[in-house]
This record gives structure tokens, C-alpha cells and sequence, in this order.
């Protein structure tokens, strides 16, 4: 959960610049480079795509103990399916969350007035 909470934060910042650099007056205009990526930092796409294979991830645990506990394996108990199935329910929660406050963002960067 406290992975979730630092790519959120990470998605945060980097839309935060994108306001900034939006809305500060400039005379070059700023261009990224798609091609250059910083070794220290990921970029936006990349921590993106690794919180999604996280949620990803963690439906599939969910689903292949549910399975499993249905086929009827003894050696998993039901309050660890349940666990697993609300973690990833938290996590899709989460996730939509996210892309909610992303579609709002850009939206707003969008509707700014150059």
C-alpha cells in the first residue's frame, strides 16, 4: 500500500510541473525530450505503468486464490481469500481514483487560456 502511496505522490509532482511550466510565462516555449530519460528519476510513463502492473498483479493473486480455494485446496484458508480479494478491490478503488484525478488534471491544463 505505501508503494501506491509513493507512485501517487510521484504522479502528483509531475503534474504539478506540468501546471507550473503551463502557466509560467516563457518566451522559448518547453518541449520535452521523449527520447531522454534521466537514470535517477522515471519518468511519468514509467511510474504509471508500474503502479498499473501492481494492481494488475494484484487482481491476479486474488483471482488465482480464489480459483484455487474453490477447486478446493485445503491449504488456503478463507480469510486469506477474502484479504486478497478486498486488497485488490482497494487497489482497483485506488487505481480509478487515480485516473479520475488524471483525466481532471488534464482536462484543467487543457481548458487554461495561453
Amino acid at each position: 500500500m505505501i508503494e501506491a502511496v509513493a507512485a501517487m505522490g510521484a504522479v502528483l509532482s509531475d503534474l504539478q510541473s506540468l501546471a507550473s511550466a503551463a502557466t509560467a510565462p516563457s518566451s522559448d516555449p518547453v518541449i520535452p525530450d521523449v527520447g531522454a530519460v534521466d537514470g535517477a528519476a522515471p519518468s511519468f510513463m514509467q511510474t504509471l505503468q508500474s503502479a498499473l502492473d501492481r494492481v494488475d498483479g494484484s487482481i491476479a493473486s486474488a483471482d488465482a486464490s480464489a480459483k484455487a480455494f474453490s477447486a478446493g485446496d485445503q491449504n488456503i484458508p478463507l480469510s486469506d481469500v477474502m484479504v486478497s480479494l478486498e486488497q485488490a478491490n482497494l487497489a482497483l478503488q485506488m487505481a480509478s481514483g487515480v485516473r479520475d484525478k488524471v483525466v481532471a488534471a488534464y482536462t484543467s491544463v487543457m481548458n487554461m487560456q495561453v
